[in-house]
């Protein structure tokens, strides 16, 4: 208050965990506040470094040589283009992956003992991308890949005995299998490979595989057995390579997997998409303990017996969303409590069924127009033949967050700040046009 150091009182502990949240350039800089903190940058719990070219690599060697080796690293954050361009003898520039990284990652796992690790590598999608070395750490609990390519080495990750977390985002996928005894959490988006990947996570709790339209989404040729499994979103939106074909008749690709899923979401807006999910059902497991189950129009795109396969399967159902695409709000056409006259509707009583919600999903842009209304009442029908009564189907017509008519989007109020001279002036609403 006095012109004394206000951070003087603070413990060196608590002031590294504040330096760990900055990039590590700045909180490198903070050496020239005082004689305190001189040296307290060297033993920050977390590593964040980004950019790019000679400086950048020069600048991670020496903050990672001068680093105190003693001191355990809970998180190292590598965001950097990689690739370095070079002319040959005819001329011709030829571009490679800075051979630094590997000694990074590997100097951070090893001697730094990292128990966090994220790589994100922004690249062209013309470009090669960066094919790391095998992980092996015995500290490492997070995983975080980026636009890197997996091979069959580094797919397995049996040597990270601690590894409880691991996302791939945009990554190629080039080998046979996903391998971890101890990860608890696998996120896989918008993957590609040439040829479906099994997943051998024993240890399992929760599971997204998801893939965007405008990429290649790699559903898997089986998923081994799970029985610590929980939750699970499999989101098959991208065009799927080892979708079809031959090699995988015979077999359930994903939802014999699944089985002892207690929250389970199954989404596919594409052609193969669908026929992967079809034709798991002839092999379809019973799902003892799920509760929640989230489907999109696959499962009534030509009839509704891929619906009742499922629920003929999942005995503690609780909750059952359907997100269909239908242009006009449906009337409800569930008649009583429905017909439980034979001895196998008598067991299907749904005694655990709490709510069955119908929601209206507009299609995605790059979807074609498919209406669903005249299917809704066939679903309507197989909910009353299956003994469901009306009282716990319930229909959520508008999407949220948009208006369901012109009238009420007109009706809106939008109030827009516009700042002048560090002040704010001028709120417009109700909204009548917007360009």
């Amino acid at each position: 208050m006095r012109g004394g150091d206000r951070f003087e009182v603070l413990p060196d502990d608590l002031v590294q965990h504040v330096l760990s949240f900055l990039p590590s350039r700045d909180a490198v800089e903070t050496a020239v506040l005082a004689r305190r903190w001189r040296y307290l940058w060297r033993s920050t719990p977390a590593v964040r470094v980004n950019g790019s070219g000679d400086g950048f690599r020069l600048f991670v060697n020496s903050l990672l040589l001068h680093r105190d080796g003693a001191s355990p690293l809970r998180s190292f954050e590598i965001d950097a283009d990689l690739l370095i361009g070079e002319e040959s003898d005819d001329d011709d520039e030829y571009s490679y992956f800075d051979p630094h990284v590997d000694l990074w990652i590997r100097h951070a796992l090893s001697t730094c003992r990292a128990r966090s690790l994220t790589v994100r590598i922004p690249l062209p999608a013309d470009q090669d991308r960066w094919s790391p070395k095998p992980f092996a750490s015995p500290h490492l609990t997070t995983m975080r890949l980026q636009g890197v390519d997996l091979d069959h080495g580094s797919l397995d990750f049996s040597c990270c005995t601690k590894l409880l977390h691991l996302s791939l985002t945009a990554c190629s996928l080039d080998g046979d299998a996903i391998v971890s005894p101890s990860l608890e959490r696998l996120h896989i988006m918008d993957c590609a490979s040439e040829s479906p990947i099994r997943i051998s996570t024993p240890s399992l709790r929760h599971l997204q595989l998801s893939g965007d339209h405008d990429g290649i989404c790699t559903a898997p040729s089986s998923l081994d057995t799970m029985p610590c499994l929980t939750n699970a979103s499999i989101q098959l939106t991208g065009f799927i390579e080892g979708g079809d074909g031959d090699a995988n008749a015979g077999r359930s690709l994903i939802l014999r997997g699944l089985s002892e899923a207690t929250s389970l979401e199954l989404i596919a807006t594409r052609s193969d998409g669908r026929t992967i999910f079809l034709r798991d059902l002839a092999w379809c497991p019973t799902f003892p303990k799920l509760k929640t189950l989230i489907l999109n129009e696959w499962c009534v795109y030509d009839d509704v017996s891929a619906i009742e396969c499922l629920l003929r399967h999942t005995p503690r159902l609780e909750s059952l969303i359907l997100q269909l695409n239908f242009k006009n709000c449906p009337t409800l056409q569930v008649e009583g409590e429905g017909n439980d006259n034979t001895s196998e509707q008598s067991i299907l009583n749904f005694e655990h069924l709490k709510t069955v919600e119908i929601r209206n999903r507009p299609p995605y842009y790059y979807e074609p127009v498919v209406y669903f209304d005249t299917r809704i009442g066939e679903v309507f029908k197989l909910f009353s033949d299956l003994g469901i009564p009306s009282s716990k189907i319930s229909i959520n017509y508008n999407t949220e967050g948009q208006p369901s008519t012109y009238t009420q989007f007109l009706s809106a109020v939008i109030y827009v700040k516009i700042p002048y001279k560090n002040k704010h002036i001028g709120q417009i609403g109700p909204c009548t046009w917007l360009p």
